[in-house]
């Protein structure tokens, strides 16, 4: 019997062997395990406390040099870098850098910031024998700044590629920078890596943010901290230790809002222009209002309309302007007596406006059709009577009591079902500042409180549902904090000066890898 043993497990080793290696190659090693996934968000969350950065990293590490006999990073004319015609020709540029080179891991083609709308970044390209991911570390020798840490997301199977093309951002201003670059497998083991450094210019903003932990136990939800100054054209994104990881230029002023979508994001590049910028930095599509003042609120529906707030011979008016063409069309005029304030992003070809006078909720919809309409109203009857609103309007004790002269509302797309729509916005709740997150049910046409948070704060200010958090920004103060569900901070953070607003983001797919 144990004769006959000895060739059955023999035969079952083979096959498990034969079996284990079928799969690998049929998966291509499987993608992402769940142990490598959650340390790609452990990785990414920017509240790790190990840190890469050893005393001989110095040594080691290639200079990056924009001038001199050793010079390996290209230079870019960064002017008027928000017309298409500009970031066009920067492509094509880099094109044919890529097109004649043969780039590697040790001599990649490098370019600082080549489409000129974000500060101190640089652009690689280079190509492996090997299908790999990036992932990129930016270290520091201050003990007290954490590594930043980033898994590109090149938009492949199981983010495996041969090609790799992606710019390097989070670089701490006013310190010497390491950037360390990893080709690896897909379990997120190391095939490659090389060590760059470089010495970053200072900023006028603040590095790091003043900084509480709050009470909550959870931490952070990952992502960048966008953060809108009052008088300053650029847009700073801070990452959950409150240390300056980007700067986004502008023209001449920043709006209040940013959004992504997909491997794109959008946001204001004056008082009546918008670019649409992609993953590497490259502006990919503008919108230019003109003949309607400044821009009020935007929102973008993902695809190609940007939908504007603006005034027009005394009249609010919502404006679509195509952000492939820049074809602007008037999609609806408000009477004479109504003062828009916000609106969510659109859903289905419908929208809600907020209103601070009157005050209230109005729902559009038909927003693409010929003639868009209005679904319902949510305010006080009297005073959308007194101001000329002719058309229904339902009284829900709830709205009656907000006043949203200065709130910014957010769609919580993440929360939608049938017939119910998920807003998060800051009011004044009978006098007292509250964030809120709340539902409008479509077919009772009344409001229902999800979450609240009445911290008090008066004046301009936000409230972003974002994962399972909530972002709270007191934007006079220049304060913004993250609570939980259970209303617990989880980090303050002080600004020092007074802010336009704060939006969070993930940057995942993409920037960034999450591991999916």
């Amino acid at each position: 019997m144990k004769k006959a043993l000895k060739p059955i497990l023999l035969t079952l080793l083979v096959m498990g062997v034969l079996t284990g290696g079928a799969v690998f190659l049929l998966t291509g090693g499987s993608g992402t395990t769940s142990e490598f996934t959650k340390r790609i968000a452990a990785e990414q969350n920017d509240q790790e406390a190990s840190r890469g950065y050893r005393f001989d990293t110095d040594q080691g590490a290639v200079p990056l040099l924009t001038s001199g006999e050793d010079k390996n990073v290209l230079n870019f004319d960064s002017q008027n870098p928000y017309q298409i015609s500009t970031s066009t020709e920067a492509r094509a540029r880099l094109d044919r850098l890529i097109k004649r080179t043969t780039a590697t891991l040790e001599s990649p083609i490098i370019a600082a910031n080549p489409f000129g709308t974000n500060e101190n970044t640089f652009y690689f390209y280079f190509e492996t024998s090997y299908r790999g991911m990036i992932r990129y570390t930016v270290m520091v020798a201050d003990e007290a700044i954490s590594d930043h840490v980033r898994y590109v997301n090149n938009g492949k199977e199981n983010n495996l590629s041969q090609t790799h093309e992606f710019t390097v951002s989070g670089l701490v201003p006013g310190m010497k920078n390491y950037i360390k670059i990893e080709v690896l497998d897909s379990t997120g083991a190391q095939r490659e890596s090389q060590v760059y450094k470089c010495d970053v210019p200072g900023s006028q903003a603040s590095v790091r943010l003043s900084m509480q932990e709050g009470r909550s136990k959870e931490l952070c939800e990952s992502g960048l901290f966008f953060v809108f100054p009052a008088n300053d054209k650029k847009i700073y994104a801070y990452d959950n230790a409150g240390v300056l990881r980007n700067t986004v230029q502008t023209e001449t002023g920043h709006g209040r809002r940013i959004y992504q979508s997909g491997d794109s994001v959008l946001y204001q590049v004056s008082d009546t222009k918008l670019a649409k910028v992609s993953a590497l930095g490259q502006v990919t599509g503008v919108a230019q209002v003109s003949g309607y003042g400044k821009i009020r609120d935007f929102a973008y529906d993902g695809y190609e309309y940007v939908y504007c707030l603006v005034n027009k011979k005394k009249r609010d008016v919502l404006l679509s302007v195509s952000i492939q063409t820049g074809q602007a069309k008037e999609v609806f005029a408000f009477p004479k007596g109504v003062k828009t304030v916000s609106m969510t992003t659109p859903q289905a070809g419908s929208i809600y406006v907020a209103c601070g006078n009157p005050q209230g909720l109005v729902k559009l919809e038909a927003l693409t059709g010929k003639t868009p309409k209005v679904a319902f109203v949510l305010g006080k009857k009297s005073d959308w009577r007194k101001a000329g609103w002719k058309k229904k309007t339902t009284e829900d004790q709830t709205v009656v009591r907000w006043n949203m002269a200065n709130t910014l509302l957010n769609l919580d797309e993440t929360q939608q079902t049938a017939g119910k729509t998920q807003i998060s916005a800051y009011v004044s709740d009978n006098g007292k500042g509250t964030g809120l997150q709340f539902g409008v049910d479509e077919g009772q046409k009344s409001v229902e409180v999800k979450n609240s948070f009445p911290v008090g704060q008066g004046g301009s200010c936000g409230c972003q549902a974002y994962g399972k958090h909530f972002l709270i920004s007191g934007n006079g103060n220049g304060t913004y904090e993250e609570y939980d569900k259970e209303g617990n901070v989880t980090r303050q953070f002080s600004l020092g000066r007074a802010m336009e607003n704060v939006v969070k983001l993930s940057l995942n797919g993409m920037c960034f890898y999450g591991g999916e």
